[in-house]
């Protein structure tokens, strides 16, 4: 009787159990279901590394890991296997962000990965493809060109710009100057160019310069911003202006100059450069103008501090009247109109005294 009483708790037993429902201490019931997985974290997928040549800083990228909760990333250089910890991140310090820049890379050619963090669980990416640091940039410098006047009145300045090391895409674009109507033309090579600056169309100083990032070198690094010593030039097509010359000599009667030297000078005065030289003429006649066409050469002077003087040893030619005028040229070669004229009249001849006549006779 108790054999069967068992056997028969027993089969209730296995019919409960088989059934979901599972029982506590045999005193109370319950139902539900239960199954455990394995947990998986997916590496970065998709890191990219690019430098810009020249700065010295690498910017990475790469996919979301769904479960990661963040990343660190690792540099490590090829031609020592040397690790470092990238973008300032670290396993202690992740980023959250799916990409960084990592600065003050010195020159050379690195692999990146990229770690994925979940609380202890880590997954690293595959390395990135090389990428090439190179932080030398070419520099530039930009001067008047050897021989170049200044100031000058020419049509073309040139100024010749010296890169430390050769560039191939250096054009006339890439020129900076003032005026601002101005064109650049460059010719050259390598390291060397000269730049022909035409087009000015008044008196003004023409510079030169060129910007940063404009020619690059073999790696791709940009030119920083040039220097110079001398970039600037005086285009100077404004003429000086001379008044009429004064004339001296050591005996004078109003404007009548006897048989003795006479020293001219002018006080020439310029706009923009300065007065170079001043030279004179003569033309003989009191009326008339004074040109080129029929003056003749008296002399010239560069001696700036004592008005310009020219001393003429004899008398201009034959007695008579004269008009003196000064041509003054600046110092970028531009020329004066002839000043006005100065009269001058020349006697050499000495007055005649005949023998008095006494009681008719001599």
């Amino acid at each position: 009787m108790i054999r069967r009483a068992l056997l028969m708790l027993g089969l209730v037993l296995l019919v409960l159990t088989s059934g979901g429902v599972a029982w506590a201490f045999w005193t109370a019931a319950g139902a539900g279901t239960g199954s455990a997985a394995t947990g998986t974290l997916d590496a970065p997928a998709n890191v990219s590394a690019v430098a810009t040549p020249g700065l010295g800083t690498v910017q990475l990228s790469w996919a979301r890991s769904a479960q990661a909760t963040g990343y660190y990333v690792t540099r490590v250089r090829n031609s020592d296997s040397t690790t470092a910890a990238a973008c300032g991140t670290s396993p202690a310090q992740p980023t959250t962000g799916t990409s960084c820049a990592d600065p003050g890379v010195a020159d050379g050619t690195y692999r990146y990965t990229v770690t994925a963090v979940l609380a202890t669980w880590t997954a690293t990416s595959a390395p990135t493809a090389n990428v090439t640091v190179n932080n030398t940039r070419p520099s530039v410098t930009v001067n008047q060109a050897a021989g170049q006047a200044d100031p000058t009145s020419a049509a073309t300045i040139n100024f010749t710009a010296v890169f430390s090391e050769t560039v191939s895409d250096f054009t006339s674009s890439d020129v900076t100057m003032s005026p601002a109507g101005a064109t650049a033309t460059v010719t050259g090579s390598g390291t060397t160019y000269n730049i022909a600056v035409t087009g000015m169309t008044t008196t003004g100083t023409v510079t030169v310069s060129i910007a940063p990032d404009v020619a690059h070198d073999a790696a791709g690094a940009g030119n920083t911003t040039s220097t110079s010593t001398d970039n600037t030039v005086l285009y100077d097509v404004t003429a000086p202006v001379a008044p009429a010359p004064g004339a001296s000599a050591a005996v004078t009667f109003g404007t009548f100059v006897g048989n003795e030297a006479v020293t001219f000078t002018d006080a020439a005065t310029d706009a923009n450069s300065s007065v170079k030289s001043v030279a004179y003429f003569y033309c003989a006649g009191v009326t008339g103008s004074c040109t080129s066409a029929s003056w003749t050469l008296l002399g010239s002077s560069t001696a700036a501090a004592t008005s310009f003087p020219v001393n003429s040893a004899a008398p201009l030619a034959a007695d008579g009247p004269y008009r003196i005028v000064a041509v003054a040229t600046d110092a970028a070669g531009n020329l004066s109109a002839p000043s006005p004229a100065t009269q001058l009249t020349v006697d050499t001849t000495p007055p005649t005294i005949s023998r008095p006549t006494v009681n008719g006779h001599q």
